[in-house]
């Protein structure tokens, strides 16, 4: 049984994950000029971190 500081823990790494994925994104939008590229990690990063958390949930 997952208790609630670990849910908090969880959380709060998955944000931080796709903090670290949407400033890659941007990087490769406003650097290397890669739309595409950057707009595929911002949104894999959000759908993992939108997927993961409602699992979390769910499962227990």
């Amino acid at each position: 049984m997952i208790t609630f500081l670990e849910y908090i823990f969880f959380i709060c790494f998955t944000i931080f994950s796709f903090l670290k994925a949407l400033s890659y994104g941007i990087y490769e939008i406003k650097e290397n000029k890669n739309k595409v590229g950057g707009s595929f990690v911002i949104f894999f990063g959000l759908f993992a971190t939108i997927f993961s958390n409602i699992a979390l949930i769910l499962g227990d």
